[in-house]
């Protein structure tokens, strides 16, 4: 079809020495534009050749330097709005891992953020609009709607098999829940019913809906000032309350849990317990527990 149009006249081009046709991005956009195509360089405009760049470097290089540098300097400029649209983009790309997006795009975004802020490039507010950003664009990846659009269909089935409730939310005091937004993608995207609690839980709340729902799966994300003593009085308050009629496997996860070991920990009275420091650790894990599930 690209061929008939430049052979048409239509799509302007040149060749190069080999005889291939190259097509520069701005009369690809404007034609699309003309005949009412939509393309994924739409919203962001007049940035689309610094996003195509970041996009290629992601599939071709294994790189988001690009895309984190970008999204940088839409902060530093006010151009919220384009950071969600950039990550929400990134996080429909089937050709995009989830975890690597996440380990390597959003929380290396956000590492960019603090390092900013410590070199006092950026204020506090800066901070806090750089996550409301991402927690944007994590909520438009979340949800039945953009769990089907993934490769849930099979794993539907497969989370309904193995018990398919899941309750997710991070720790009581921690006002920063983009880690357990993460999971709460992660999850949805291989068919589990994700109760999603946000930020700022009391450890005893997971128990109680942990109950209520019958949950399989408990997630908790723990960022600083958490530190491994929070994360080992939470257990012992969870083991309190541990039902063994109502049993469930625990996972942990964020900067706070600190210095706990990654994999599975001494599970106590609970069915499993395991804490991570990435979301490609996470998803690893929950494929080895859970393998009916299939991968994200």
């Amino acid at each position: 079809t690209v061929k008939r149009w430049c052979n048409d006249g239509d799509l302007a081009f040149h060749k190069t020495e080999g005889g291939h046709r190259r097509i520069l991005l701005s009369d690809t956009l404007e034609f699309a534009a003309q005949r009412g195509i939509p393309t994924v360089l739409e919203p962001f405009s007049p940035f689309e050749a610094e996003v195509w760049a970041g996009l290629n470097a992601v599939l071709g290089e294994d790189s988001f330097s690009e895309v984190r540098a970008l999204a940088y300097r839409w902060l530093t400029e006010g151009n919220l709005d384009l950071i969600t649209a950039l990550f929400v983009m990134l996080g429909r790309n089937e050709d995009i891992p989830l975890p690597r997006l996440f380990d390597e795009g959003v929380a290396g975004f956000m590492r960019l953020v603090g390092e900013g802020w410590r070199k006092a490039d950026l204020r506090v507010a800066d901070e806090h609009l750089a996550s409301q950003a991402i927690v944007e664009a994590l909520t438009s990846l979340s949800g039945p709607t953009a769990a089907a659009a993934g490769t849930a269909s099979s794993g539907a089935r497969g989370a309904e098999q193995a018990g398919d409730a899941a309750l997710v939310g991070a720790m009581e005091g921690d006002h920063h829940h983009i880690g357990a937004l993460c999971v709460r993608v992660l999850l949805e995207r291989v068919g589990w019913r994700v109760a999603y609690l946000g930020p700022d839980v009391p450890v005893e709340d997971f128990a109680h809906l942990q109950d209520s729902r019958g949950a399989r799966l408990v997630c908790i994300s723990f960022t600083p000032p958490h530190a491994p003593a929070d994360v080992q009085r939470a257990l012992r308050i969870l083991s309190e309350f541990y039902q063994p009629e109502r049993p469930y496997v625990l996972a942990l996860g964020g900067d706070g849990v600190g210095s706990l070991p990654t994999g599975t920990l001494a599970s106590g009275p609970f069915e499993r317990v395991a804490a991570f420091s990435s979301s490609a650790a996470f998803q690893e894990w929950l494929e080895g527990t859970f393998p009916v599930l299939g991968t994200a």
